[in-house]
């Protein structure tokens, strides 16, 4: 391991410290909770929304949108030590946060496909994390990625009705071509592995007319985009350029136990005079 990476970990260490220490000091909560937020008793609302790591000063603006648009579980991508620390002291009051480092597998302690879901709300059952690679229970990199993937996932039950449902999260290789298939094909599998409604979010790094999206739904998955009562439609990765016109990349998808999905939106805000980060962050509202 070079000095780098070694000063990289030691930074993650110091931040998952703190991540650990602010939230006992009351420090940084958001505003408020909710006012974007559908407040219908029935309706689950999932969120995927990749944070852009190692750009931070955003801090308070990420966590405050989440608490605006109040999503039951919101599946993020590249959220490492610092966003770790940050999200957790904004939103403490309400959510928890669920993920391993790829590169570690050490809660809070490097990249992770995190997941976070309303403590106040669910009772976490079960979860885990598996790496997209030919030995998914241990930290490997898999094919031909350029990076260690991972996909985590939650079984979430409603503290007041009982009713679960399964999250998984995900970022697929951005590079590697094979990566993407096997890796899709592993998170497709454990999808498929629970008897219960399952929601699959993440930055998947294809669009819709590519063979892999076609892989993506070709089973028991549903686009919420198409299937939902009132929709939209354009890109989602921006590079902060804003703007509309192209195809997503990152999807929220669920299996046949979902009754139907009221609404998909692609969250275009503006906070603090700048996008929340080089995607826009995606919802889907649901009925089980």
């Amino acid at each position: 391991m070079s000095f780098s990476e070694i000063l990289n970990h030691v930074k993650q260490i110091i931040c998952a410290l703190f991540a650990l220490i602010l939230p006992a000091l009351g420090i940084g909560t958001v505003e408020d909770y909710g006012s974007k937020a559908n407040t219908a008793e029935d309706v689950t609302r999932i969120m995927s929304f990749n944070v852009r790591n190692g750009e931070h000063d955003r801090g308070k603006n990420v966590p405050q949108s989440i608490a605006d648009y109040l999503p039951d579980s919101v599946g993020l991508q590249e959220c490492e030590g610092t966003w770790y620390m940050t999200l957790s002291a904004h939103l403490k009051d309400r959510y928890d946060i669920v993920g391993v480092g790829r590169l570690t597998g050490i809660k809070c302690i490097g990249e992770a496909t995190a997941i976070m879901y309303r403590k106040d709300k669910y009772n976490l059952i079960d979860s885990g994390t598996f790496w997209l690679s030919e030995t998914p229970d241990k930290v490997s990199i898999g094919w031909d990625a350029q990076h260690h993937r991972t996909c985590t996932w939650v079984i979430l039950e409603n503290k007041a009705t009982g009713e679960r449902y399964v999250h998984l999260n995900t970022h697929l290789d951005h590079k590697g071509e094979l990566a993407r298939t096997n890796g899709l094909a592993l998170v497709l599998e454990k999808a498929e592995s629970f008897d219960l409604p399952v929601v699959v979010t993440g930055d998947f790094n294809f669009k819709k007319t590519e063979q892999l999206y076609t892989q993506l739904i070709s089973g028991n998955l549903t686009d919420t985009q198409d299937a939902a009562e009132k929709t939209m439609s354009g890109k989602t990765y921006h590079a902060y350029d804003g703007g509309e016109d192209g195809e997503p990349i990152d999807f929220i998808c669920v299996n046949e136990k979902i009754t139907s999905v009221k609404e998909y939106r692609i969250v275009r805000d503006i906070y603090g005079g700048t996008y929340l980060s080089d995607h826009y962050p995606i919802f889907a509202d649901i009925i089980m």
